[in-house]
């Protein structure tokens, strides 16, 4: 009896796999084009605005892919990715093409360990899941502090020529000023006004020097050393402003010299990018009221379309008592004065010296997804694209740890020097030549993810 029992428990058994292994694999549906959500559809506006010279507000789109369903920490990786995109736009403004396509792996490095230094305040305003729920986009802004990539790409990674953040500064006066009725002397002048350019502009990543360190720097090439040996103040702002030789009393060693401003000048670039020229107009003195008028102006000397770019005039004032001594009262113009130039006319100069003139193109991060692709495809397609490899496009790695994924997803990393539109026709242009059918990419600004769906073999 016992035995027949289990005989027809085993019989049942085989009765209840039976249909499951007679029945094929059910195929998975295929997904529609317009349920296949991608960064594109991801979409925010900023809060953010510009309110500093030192900070620049850069929107970013960004993803992370999500594990165990856990959205709070897809999102945070999200977001950490946006931050060190957006710094890398920033590097992008500051370097140019040939020095950040030399070092973009040593910059992505030095970076990534360091990226909450240089975001201000950050915000994400979009989200939502995206490529078939596997991956949280975000759509982010930041506020990144400008100067203080400046100084690490000068000072920590050494890739700013010291001429891009270096400008060279003259305190003048046409009016040859007799203080001594004050106390002081015009060097006194020119020694506190610089000694308050060179501490505040020092600090915020930039150097500054006056004409006379520049002269000693000009002097470093043997043979032009007696023409830069005693250059005035006049000489200098008479070579930056492009005069000819008979414009301007020279010295003896310089004079009718026609190729001492060309000369002159192409040193000076290599020296600094901006000069400055503060000149002091008048200080005057009423009953117990004292006035100090001086006007300012900025210069690009670095490229050939450069030229005044800031101007302002400045005039400050202060009123002693019967006891105020003239000295103390014009120690406290000097400090009006560089105050109001400091809120007024440096923040030109920031941002001015904070956006390098860069010629070429720079190799930006892009990723190609390739969507419902299977491994022999996407492998051929990645061999395809090192094999098209030049220096304006380079294959860096690939994630497919989608894969097996319905349908199967494959991350290719590339770095390419042209706009996303004319990466997209390239990767079409080689997926064309495999014969591999897939849709055309969405293109969109501000989108550094290109993704290719396949299209399907029609059926006959």
């Amino acid at each position: 009896m016992q035995l027949r029992r289990k005989l027809l428990a085993g019989i049942a058994c085989g009765l209840l796999l039976l249909p499951a292994c007679s029945l094929p694999e059910s195929k998975p549906e295929p997904v529609a084009v317009e349920d296949f959500l991608t960064l594109a559809d991801v979409t925010g506006r900023t809060s953010f605005r510009e309110d500093s010279p030192e900070i620049r507000v850069i929107n970013i789109k960004s993803k992370a892919f999500i594990k165990r369903n856990d959205i709070r920490a897809a999102k945070q990786k999200a977001v950490e990715n946006a931050a060190l995109q957006a710094v890398d736009d920033m590097v992008l403004e500051l370097l140019d093409a040939e020095t950040y396509n030399q070092n973009y792996e040593k910059i992505d490095n030095y970076f990534s360990k360091n990226i909450d230094k240089y975001i201000e305040t950050r915000e994400v305003n979009g989200e939502r899941k995206i490529f078939l729920d596997k991956f949280y986009g975000i759509s982010a802004s930041f506020k990144v502090n400008r100067q203080k990539v400046l100084v690490a790409l000068q000072k920590d990674l050494r890739l700013i020529n010291t001429s891009s953040s270096t400008l060279v500064t003259v305190i003048t006066s046409k009016k040859n000023l007799d203080l001594s009725s004050f106390g002081f002397r015009f060097e006194d002048i020119e020694d506190a006004l610089m000694n308050q350019i060179q501490t505040d502009l020092n600090q915020r990543g930039l150097r500054a020097m006056d004409f006379r360190n520049a002269v000693v720097s000009m002097q470093t090439d043997k043979t032009k050393r007696n023409q830069f040996s005693k250059i005035s103040k006049e000489q200098f702002m008479a070579m930056i402003s492009g005069s000819r030789a008979g414009d301007v009393l020279l010295q003896d060693q310089v004079k009718n010299a026609e190729d001492f401003y060309s000369t002159g000048l192409s040193l000076l670039k290599q020296l600094a990018r901006v000069t400055v020229e503060v000149n002091i107009l008048s200080v005057s003195k009423t009953n117990s009221s004292m006035v100090l008028n001086m006007g300012v102006t900025a210069k690009n000397i670095s490229t050939a379309t450069g030229g005044a770019f800031a101007n302002s005039i400045i005039q400050v004032a202060r009123r002693g008592g019967p006891n105020t001594d003239d000295s103390a009262m014009l120690t406290g113009l000097i400090k009006d004065a560089y105050s109001k130039m400091n809120s007024e006319f440096i923040p030109q100069v920031l941002k001015e010296m904070s956006t390098v003139e860069a010629g070429g193109n720079k190799l930006i991060s892009y990723e190609l997804v390739m969507n419902g692709f299977d491994g022999r495809e996407t492998r051929n397609i990645r061999k395809a694209i090192e094999r098209a490899e030049n220096e304006q496009f380079r294959y860096i790695d690939f994630d497919n740890t989608l894969s097996k994924a319905k349908p199967s997803m494959t991350r290719i990393f590339v770095r390419f020097s042209g706009k996303a539109s004319q990466l997209g026709d390239k990767v079409m242009d080689i997926l064309d030549e495999r014969r591999i059918d897939a849709e055309e990419p969405i293109v969109a600004p501000g989108l550094k993810d290109l993704v290719f769906v396949k299209i399907p073999p029609q059926e006959d």
